[in-house]
């Protein structure tokens, strides 16, 4: 990302999917606002205090995908609803689907993602799954 660059709360929940379909840590990291907090599929949550512990003590949330989901490609929004927006921060239903190389259906995902501005800067600093995988 250009340092220059400003993105508002919406823009910054595709830009972190796209990090993640991409499996592009520095711009994963780039989306994300420390300390960040996201439940994974498999409903546990982790909060990470700073962008260093990822590869040392928390792997990347698609390295936890494809070690149980080997198939998985990528996610795809189906819809992004803001719920409540403030100055610095906004709240997001989130709802996708994991597609995968042989294109079987998956359970739909239900999320919320909340975005703050922290610096100037708008970033994803809670992801939470409402428990949908």
């Amino acid at each position: 990302m250009e340092a220059h660059a400003v993105y508002n709360a919406r823009e910054i929940i595709q830009r972190h999917q796209d990090a993640i379909n991409e499996r592009d840590l520095a711009k994963y990291i780039d989306t994300t606002v420390f300390p960040f907090t996201y439940q994974n599929y498999n409903g546990t949550a982790i909060t990470v205090q700073k962008p260093e512990e990822y590869g040392s003590k928390f792997p990347a949330p698609w390295e936890t995908v494809l070690a149980t989901f080997p198939d998985w490609i990528e996610t795809k929004h189906d819809g992004v609803e803001e719920f409540v927006a403030g100055e610095n921060s906004a709240v997001f239903k989130v709802t996708a689907r994991w597609l995968t190389k042989d294109e079987k259906p998956h359970k739909p995902i239900t999320a919320i993602w909340i975005t703050v501005r922290k610096d100037d800067k708008w970033g994803l600093q809670f992801r939470y799954n409402m428990g949908s995988i």
